[in-house]
């Protein structure tokens, strides 16, 4: 084992909360790229489509998969990690 990976579990140990958020955001984040490439799927799908009421009904699920794509990302980006104390000592002047 590598020292980082040592440190990185050690971390882990020492707070717990941390290492849950870190996993949260990770699970998130390959969420968040299969919803996208559902989401490709759809739009490729639908500009293959000719008949009108296939089409109606991939654009209510290509919406839904959006819609649950944006509030991904701003729940991503909500958790995203605070690193004010280590930029506290860089002050721009």
């Amino acid at each position: 084992m590598g020292l980082n990976t040592l440190l990185d579990k050690l971390g882990d140990m020492l707070e717990p909360e941390a290492s849950r958020k870190k996993n949260y955001r990770k699970k998130l984040k390959t969420l968040l790229k299969d919803l996208k490439q559902k989401e490709n799927k759809l739009k490729e799908k639908l500009e293959a489509t000719e008949d009108e009421r296939k089409r109606n009904r991939l654009e209510k699920e290509l919406e839904i998969v959006h819609t649950q794509r944006k509030k991904g990302i701003k729940v991503l980006e909500e958790t995203k990690p605070d690193h004010s104390d280590q930029t506290q000592d860089e002050s721009p002047e």
